[in-house]
């Protein structure tokens, strides 16, 4: 039940990526200084942050990981006309967890850290032979969500790099 879309852009699809970003965009990319860079983009109003990351040896303009948060940047990514980024599990900044959890169910590991709780689902095969992990040709996929007093403030999904 592994969420893969975001503002219309689907885990390891590059042609949904090009469909929503274009071919010719300004990437702003956090951390330039990593092997696995996130690009950069933000809600219409600059409230809320979409990175998407792309892993070597990928094809040009797909991105194996996602991650929305609220926030601004300083380096001033390029605005996305939409005020929030919706996932295609209908996960949003601003849910309580309650809603969110009962779209993946029971099957999770919480890290509780005062105000703050991590939530992280994983699925591993190392033969990649279903779902999610068969589509993307990776042998695991992980999601995470923040919550701030119950409230949710991150996401974060995808293929770690391996």
């Amino acid at each position: 039940n592994a969420d893969t879309i975001v503002h219309g852009i689907k885990l390891g699809d590059s042609a949904s990526a090009i469909r929503v970003l274009g071919r010719d965009f300004r990437t702003v990319v956090d951390n330039p200084a990593s092997d696995f860079g996130w690009s950069l983009f933000a809600s219409r109003d600059n409230k809320q942050l979409f990175l998407l990351r792309h892993h070597a040896g990928d094809l040009e303009h797909s991105y194996l990981e996602f991650e929305v948060k609220f926030g601004r940047h300083d380096r001033k990514p390029k605005n996305l006309p939409v005020y929030e980024f919706i996932t295609g599990k209908g996960v949003k900044l601003g849910l309580k967890r309650k809603p969110v959890l009962a779209k993946f169910g029971p099957c999770f590991k919480s890290v509780q850290n005062g105000e703050i709780e991590v939530v992280r689902y994983e699925i591993k095969d190392d033969k990649a032979e279903t779902g999610i992990l068969k589509t993307t040709n990776m042998p695991q996929y992980y999601a995470e969500y923040e919550f701030r007093n119950g409230v949710l403030v991150r996401f974060k999904f995808g293929h770690e790099p391996v």
